[in-house]
């Protein structure tokens, strides 16, 4: 099997029906271990009778090809909260959100999301000033600072959950 192959198939068996549907692939993992895993969005979310569809589609098409093992296992889903962002149209849904950013050079940010576009997205860091007396809070806010990221720049990009 080699991975590129399906994966460029899969993509171009799928490509119509996430246009006419208004969703997009975030990301297509294969394994060794006849595993595939696909992960598709949308601008509004996806819903699992979406994933459902795509899957019974993609099935269809993987079985006929024979591009793939008989026993291959193929799952459909949403990326997950957890997961890191991968595309575009993920950061436009996240505005606002809070966001940890691992560049390339290993320096870790922690924002909120103010813009995305093409190229990379708007980062506000909120930089918190470390006091040392005793009776005064550990930590106060200083000024806000805004980073604009590539997104080739970034190793890994994850929202942030406050509870």
């Amino acid at each position: 099997m080699n991975f590129e192959e399906v994966k460029h198939k899969i993509t171009e068996w799928l490509n119509p029906i996430l246009t006419e549907k208004d969703f997009f692939f975030v990301d297509i993992k294969i394994s060794a271990g006849k595993r595939i895993e696909l992960y598709v969005d949308a601008d509004h979310g996806i819903h699992i009778e979406d994933c459902a569809f795509l899957s019974r589609q993609l099935e269809k098409n993987l079985d006929e090809s024979g591009i793939v093992p008989e026993n291959y296992v193929l799952e459909v889903s949403s990326p997950g909260m957890s997961n890191p962002l991968k595309v575009y149209r993920q950061y436009l849904r996240r505005i606002g959100r809070m966001l940890e950013v691992v560049k390339t050079n290993g320096e870790r940010i922690e924002g909120k999301l103010l813009k995305a576009d093409e190229n990379g997205f708007v980062l506000q860091e909120i930089i918190v000033e470390k006091k040392k007396k005793k009776k005064e809070p550990t930590e106060a806010p200083i000024a806000p600072k805004e980073h604009y990221l590539l997104y080739s720049d970034t190793k890994k990009v994850v929202l942030q959950f406050t509870f």
